[in-house]
């Protein structure tokens, strides 16, 4: 049986969390409903091993949830529940499981429950090694973008563009150093200062001046990619893994 708590302030919102949660996933057992940030780290902190799962509303009766961080540590995955899509970023960075926007819709809900009970299973931490996902806004635009989804992220005039298996551009405002260390390095390899490319985008390998590489990827991209002098070495023993 997996464990459950809900922080939301909002009686009707959390009964039909509550009965989405058990109608999606009866296995998971929502032991506990708070309607404040004081009552819940009065809970965690009489803890000595903590819930599965805790679900998040952003702003209740007595702050804002952020504020649970700055006073308990949290060993649950945190899924966020909220009417306001401006955290997500925030809640990203927190390590959050996942970010649901009200009224929350069933597929979202289901997904974010399987995602949250693989990790569990496995008996594993969320971190840069399990990541599936980046959320993040560029300009008035949320996106999600599946890493798996990824063949290549390339920077450009101070801005990075995720490159999709559809050939989807898709710009944000990470720095390329940022994602290296959220992508699995069995898969992606950091090849230049502008480019970070998937294992399975590259087509063809070809020797280049300087004892350089010139790669040709599966997806049309800008320009010659061409890996460094300094990154030569690495890269052929990172490919031939």
């Amino acid at each position: 049986m997996i464990s459950a708590v809900i922080l939301e302030d909002e009686l009707i919102a959390s009964n039909r969390l509550s009965r989405m949660v058990k109608e999606l996933d009866p296995d998971i057992h929502i032991i506990h409903v708070f309607e404040s940030i004081s009552d819940t780290v009065k809970y965690y902190s009489s803890l000595h091993e903590h819930p599965d799962i805790l679900f998040l509303d952003i702003h209740v009766a007595d702050g804002n949830s952020f504020e649970l961080f700055n006073l308990i540590t949290i060993n649950s995955k945190v899924i966020f529940t909220t009417a306001y899509d401006e955290y997500a970023i925030k809640a990203l960075r927190k390590d959050a499981q996942d970010y649901l926007l009200k009224p929350i819709k069933s597929e979202e809900l289901s997904d974010a429950l399987e995602k949250a009970t693989r990790h569990i299973q496995r008996g594993s931490e969320t971190s840069s090694e399990s990541k599936e996902r980046f959320l993040f806004r560029f300009g008035a635009k949320l996106n999600s973008i599946k890493i798996s989804d990824l063949k290549y992220i390339y920077s450009k005039n101070k801005i990075s563009y995720f490159v999709t298996k559809g050939g989807q551009k898709i710009p944000s405002d990470y720095k390329l150093q940022e994602l290296e260390s959220q992508l699995d390095s069995n898969l992606f390899f950091r090849a230049n200062r502008q480019y970070i490319v998937h294992i399975n985008s590259i087509n063809t390998i070809k020797t280049h001046t300087a004892s350089r590489l010139k790669l040709t990827l599966t997806l049309p991209f800008e320009g010659h990619l061409i890996i460094s002098t300094e990154k030569t070495r690495d890269f052929k023993k990172w490919i031939d893994r």
